[in-house]
């Protein structure tokens, strides 16, 4: 899936930005995964343990690699948070995992996700890259088991190099991305 999805993007762009070296297209960089799971940690503190290996396995099964789980740097009384609580699992994929992803994301998720009605301009930061999340995991096939016990969210970032902010909307747009601006 990579190389037809990578093929067809190079040639639209190609063909759209004239550019007469292959290294001068934009491109995506990475996507980054983020399961929040720092409310679930603090209100179920004696559950912590099995919050974390059960959002590790969740998107593990989404993203086809090890998640890091993100620790607390420092307390906040407020957030009955304390330093080296585990906070969130993470996964960054670049290469051939990216592009697979994305090619789930637009085939399956997107049409599964309930009452969405696509990427409007505040899921753009100002260089860009694209921010979005889902209020639950079920809209990936790979998530539904009894395993499963918690609603995890899903923060999705795409990060694209490119010239300009307009480059990195189009490549959103060439691939497939229902984009409402």
């Amino acid at each position: 899936m990579e190389i037809d999805l990578k093929k067809e993007l190079e040639e639209k762009l190609q063909k759209e930005f004239n550019y007469k070296n292959k290294l001068q297209l934009p491109k995506i960089e990475k996507v980054v995964l983020n399961i929040g799971i720092g409310k679930l940690v603090t209100s179920n503190p004696t559950q912590a343990d099995k919050i974390v290996e059960e959002a590790s396995w969740v998107l593990s099964m989404i993203s086809g690699q090890k998640p890091k789980v993100v620790k607390a740097k420092k307390s906040v009384a407020s957030f009955k948070l304390k330093k080296g609580m585990p906070v969130s699992v993470m996964v960054t994929l670049r290469r051939k995992r990216m592009y697979d992803f994305l090619a789930r994301l637009l085939i399956y998720a997107l049409p599964r996700y309930k009452d969405f009605k696509g990427i409007r301009k505040e899921h753009f930061d100002k260089e860009g890259n694209l921010n979005f999340g889902f209020r639950e995991v079920s809209v990936f096939p790979e998530t539904i088991s009894e395993r499963v016990h918690y609603n995890f969210g899903l923060g999705v970032n795409v990060v694209v190099k490119a010239k300009n902010k307009e480059e990195k909307i189009k490549v959103f747009e060439l691939l497939g991305f229902p984009i409402k601006i």
